[in-house]
């Protein structure tokens, strides 16, 4: 009896078909954030991080020139995907003193969770010092947006608004930054505990808009 063609496909694939493996840049990019932020940038060789990837060793030069160019790589990725949706959130000027409240939250929340998911990536840019351009960005656009916020009588005339911006951020990257210590003193999975994410950002926002001092 002659096979179909799907009875023959079936016979050539029997577990069904494959998912496919990310793309060796982007394994190279996983593997080399994940080593580099465990044992740092001098203490990972090339030959580790394409053994991690499962490549070949010419791949690196082949995609980015050397081992400094696939760090300069993984800093521009943590660069945009973290701090280029928060940016968007501050584009404008609030309309109200509710508006501010709501985008500053946003802000918190976003920027928070982006950090954990990216936080290998985050701990080689804390290590390597390395300069990132869209942060850079993001913090004159914050400064910028409390400003404005001052001008229209939202915030006190007295607000350091470059110092409180870079107090939030301070705030956010410190909570991706221990959040594996805080799981093991204190049992809160930050990057898997929406709800006390949310919690955390609203607790540090009514810190940052109505201090601890009663009126």
């Amino acid at each position: 009896m002659a096979q179909t063609n799907s009875t023959k496909s079936a016979v050539r694939n029997p577990a069904g078909p494959k998912t496919s493996a990310p793309p060796v840049r982007e394994r190279l990019i996983a593997s080399a954030a994940r080593l580099f932020a465990e044992k740092s940038f001098g203490g990972v060789s090339v030959r580790d991080i394409c053994k991690d990837a499962g490549t070949s060793i010419n791949m690196i030069h082949h995609y980015f020139g050397n081992k400094e160019g696939l760090r300069d790589a993984i800093v521009a990725q943590f660069d945009e995907n973290v701090y280029l949706v928060p940016m968007r959130l501050l584009e404008s000027p609030a309309a109200s003193r509710e508006d501010l409240a709501a985008r500053l939250l946003l802000t918190f929340e976003t920027t928070l969770e982006a950090c954990l998911r990216e936080r290998d990536v985050m701990m080689v840019v804390i290590r390597e010092q390395a300069p990132l351009a869209t942060l850079d960005a993001f913090q004159a656009q914050f400064v910028a947006f409390l400003e404005a916020a001052k001008a229209e009588g939202y915030v006190r005339e007295t607000l350091e608004c470059s110092l409180i911006s870079g107090a939030m951020l301070d705030r956010i990257i410190a909570q991706a930054q221990y959040a594996p210590y805080i799981k093991a003193s204190s049992g809160i999975d930050v990057a898997n505990d929406a709800g006390y994410r949310a919690a955390w950002c609203r607790a540090n926002l009514d810190l940052f808009l109505h201090g601890m001092l009663a009126d």
